[in-house]
């Protein structure tokens, strides 16, 4: 890429993946996405899916990962489109019914490519549910990809066709929050991703599961 700057933000999706606040389905296993008959979702039902909700921005915005939670070599990006890290109310870009709140992280991992995320917060699970599959509905240049599970329900997307400028796109639900995670395909530094992605599923089901 010829800039250090990465997609984030309340655009996020409208950015990446072709998004209707119209289209998609509000179940997140047992569909199709139309390419090659591949499964839309994959869960993990066995685990905690908290029904609480964030209530204000403030709290939305401590379960976003930090410098000091940052996987071995990663930094804070503050020259992000929305500089650095932060979280406000919902804009409702893309798909925003029950959309209350809306965090943003820049981050560099151990390669030097960029990540940035995008986490929204919903009033309602059944909320979320709608988001996340609409959310992870794909563009003609996307398409799935395996990847290690997190969440209560995830997909792997890439982005793009060249590889140079391509982005691997990790989708996740936790409960009433729904995030993205997109790192540039070129990077090598798949370890930190996993445990990047973990550990911001943790911490937002943590914050749910207290707040119930």
């Amino acid at each position: 890429m010829g800039s250090r700057r990465i997609w984030v933000g309340a655009a996020t999706a409208a950015l990446l993946l072709t998004v209707s606040a119209c289209s998609g389905t509000s179940a997140e296993s047992g569909t199709e996405d139309g390419k090659n008959g591949s499964p839309l979702h994959s869960e993990q039902p066995h685990l905690p899916d908290p029904a609480a909700s964030f209530k204000d921005a403030k709290a939305l915005a401590a379960v976003l990962l930090r410098g000091e939670d940052l996987p071995a070599g990663w930094t804070e990006d503050a020259e992000g489109d929305n500089g650095g890290i932060t979280a406000q109310p919902a804009t409702c870009e893309g798909p925003c019914e029950g959309l209350t709140f809306e965090g943003v992280g820049n981050y560099t991992d151990g390669s030097g490519a960029l990540v940035g995320t995008s986490v929204k917060a919903y009033g309602s699970k059944d909320a979320a549910v709608t988001g996340y599959t609409r959310q992870t509905k794909l563009a003609d240049d996307a398409r799935r990809e395996g990847g290690p599970p997190v969440g209560n329900a995830y997909t792997y997307v890439k982005s793009g066709e060249d590889d140079s400028n391509a982005l691997r796109v990790l989708h996740f639900r936790v409960g009433t929050t729904v995030v993205a995670i997109s790192q540039e395909y070129r990077s090598k530094d798949a370890a930190g991703l996993e445990h990047f992605a973990e550990d911001q599923a943790k911490r937002v089901e943590t914050a749910l599961t207290g707040a119930q």
